[in-house]
């Protein structure tokens, strides 16, 4: 019974050794295998995921590509239809400004034209008077005569003429006696020379000013002639020349409208940056040559320029040039006077010395009576 239980012992203890090891074996392998089905599983799913959002992806691409390449072709188009819109805009406002730069010049030149018609009729009216009074004052007897002591000859071939002009005369100055003595008078040379002396210091007292005071032309009378302010001759001589400084200013102004006419003309021609001149541009085209050529020949052929400071010279250039941009900007005559009269300033004491040496208007100190 012994021996019987031992083996049975034994082989209980065998048998449960067995069946641990088969069971440890089972849950191993179940468990390796569970395992290893669960990573396929897993790695399958994984597999599945990234193959249904890859044609998702595709798919997304597909369908957002022809979106955004239609909104890039519209955005291109807004883009090209703004440029165009800009451009033509742009090109109607330089059409504008080209149209009305045209008008402008049209209206200025159309004034210009005008107003040259009326001073030119004007002058010649003026021209008519002074001929139909010179064809009163001068009979068709002496038309042909060239000096007084002609006329004097010929009174004397005629005496109840010259008897006639004395009681004339006596008339109209009032004289009681009417038994004047027959007397006639001519020309002496130093008549004449006072006239061309006169006439040099009248053109030097217009580089000087351009309105000068009524005493200017009776100090240069009475120095020249010898005759006062009061007297009919001195008041004679002073009319002449006043009308011969509205000759000046008309001259002048018209050599400055031709010059402002050629100017122009390089504007419109394109060699300059602006259409107003700058300075530079100014003094280039007003010259030192320009002024003493042809805005002040008239006036400075009687100038020693051998005694001419380059000062006074210099002086005269920058009232030429500014001459110049006045008659630039204004198109009234009366406006143009006005602002060149107002560049007395510069001219005004300037001292002139004249070939004849008297430079009697370089002396008159203008500046106290002004």
């Amino acid at each position: 019974m012994t021996k019987r239980r031992g083996v049975t012992e034994k082989d209980k203890a065998t048998k449960a050794a067995k069946t641990t090891k088969t069971i440890r074996t089972y849950v191993a392998n179940s468990s390796r295998d569970y395992n290893k089905e669960r990573d396929e599983k897993r790695e399958e799913g994984s597999e599945h995921e990234q193959d249904n959002l890859h044609g998702q992806d595709v798919d997304i691409g597909e369908d957002m590509l022809p979106e955004q390449e239609e909104r890039n072709i519209e955005k291109e188009r807004r883009e090209n239809e703004k440029k165009e819109m800009e451009r033509r805009d742009k090109e109607r406002r330089e059409k504008e400004r080209r149209e009305k730069e045209r008008r402008e010049k049209e209206r200025r030149e159309k004034e210009r034209r005008e107003r040259d018609r009326r001073e030119k009729d004007k002058e010649q009216e003026e021209n008519e008077n002074d001929e139909s009074e010179s064809e009163e004052e001068i009979p068709v007897q002496f038309g042909a005569m060239t000096n007084q002591l002609q006329i004097c000859n010929w009174l004397v071939l005629h005496p109840s003429v010259l008897h006639l002009a004395n009681k004339m005369l006596d008339a109209s100055t009032k004289q009681l006696s009417t038994n004047l003595p027959l007397t006639t008078s001519t020309s002496s040379p130093s008549d004449n020379d006072n006239y061309r002396l006169i006439d040099e210091e009248m053109k030097c007292l217009f580089l000087q000013t351009r309105n000068p005071p009524n005493h200017a032309f009776d100090k240069i009378t009475q120095k020249i002639f010898g005759h006062d302010a009061y007297q009919s001759v001195a008041k004679s001589i002073n009319e002449r020349y006043h009308k011969s400084f509205s000759d000046y200013r008309y001259q002048l102004k018209n050599v400055l409208s031709t010059l402002v006419k050629e100017f122009r003309q390089i504007v419109e021609s394109g060699y300059t940056e602006s259409s107003d001149p700058t300075d530079k541009e100014v003094n280039n085209f007003i010259s030192r040559e320009v002024v003493l050529k042809r805005i002040l020949s008239r006036y400075v052929s009687a100038i020693d320029f051998t005694k001419l400071s380059e000062t006074s010279l210099d002086k005269l250039i920058e009232f030429s040039r500014k001459c110049f941009k006045i008659v630039w900007v204004e198109t009234e005559s009366a406006n143009i006077k006005e602002k060149v009269k107002e560049l007395d300033v510069i001219t005004e004491d300037l001292e002139i010395p004249f070939r004849s040496g008297r430079n009697i208007a370089s002396s008159l100190k203008l500046h106290l009576f002004s």
